[in-house]
């Protein structure tokens, strides 16, 4: 049976960082527990790159990441360009699946993104918004269940078309630019199709139509 892909959270970097590593074994995603209580293994962080670090070789770049409560590395080995592509004071969002090593919580980037002020104010506004709600409470969405739907199936068609597209499959990062909605629906998208066989991940951050 396919695994699902883990939904990328959006969440302050303390609470990564302040949080309990949980490792698991074989195929099941390890994960942070938050102080909310909250499982992450795949996190959102919007913030402003302080530094990087790329080797001499070229097979390895970090980046660090604050976001006013704490920093944040994103390791990246041999496919480096997200890292190269943003400069200290960048604002950015990325998106990767949460490591640990050695006691120190860290993300492997599918995603580096350059953002502007307002879209930081918004991730700001949205995960205190969160913080004032008890953990687990879902969010309600304001159009009617039939107009979501109808625009779901219709989001769903083109990112599966945008996806067969590629005979290697497509970089999630990639898809992100093509498909042109917000990141949190095309996640759900993709959850779907993993879930039901339709779709695989090759290669961490990568989609392809089996």
């Amino acid at each position: 049976m396919p695994m699902q892909r883990q939904t990328a959270m959006r969440v302050r970097i303390v609470d990564l960082v302040s949080g309990e590593w949980v490792r698991k074994e074989g195929m099941e995603p390890s994960y942070v527990i938050t102080p909310r209580k909250e499982t992450v293994s795949r996190a959102k962080i919007v913030g402003t790159v302080v530094s990087k670090f790329i080797s001499e070789d070229g097979n390895f770049a970090s980046v660090t990441i604050d976001d006013s409560t704490a920093t944040m590395q994103g390791k990246q080995w041999k496919e480096t360009e997200l890292v190269t592509g943003v400069n200290p004071g960048d604002l950015v969002t990325m998106i990767g699946k949460v490591r640990e090593y050695e006691g120190n919580i860290y993300m492997v980037p599918e995603i580096i993104r350059k953002v502007g002020p307002g879209e930081e104010a918004l991730a700001r506004l949205h995960v205190l918004a969160k913080l004032g709600k008890p953990a687990g409470e879902a969010e309600s969405g304001g159009r009617p269940q039939e107009q979501k739907k109808a625009d779901g199936d219709q989001l769903r068609k083109s990112i599966l078309k945008t996806i067969e597209a590629s005979e290697d499959g497509i970089k999630y990062s990639d898809l992100v630019k093509k498909a042109q909605v917000p990141e949190e629906e095309l996640e759900g998208v993709i959850n779907e199709l993993l879930g039901e066989g339709i779709c695989y991940e090759p290669t961490p951050g990568k989609i392809k139509k089996i």
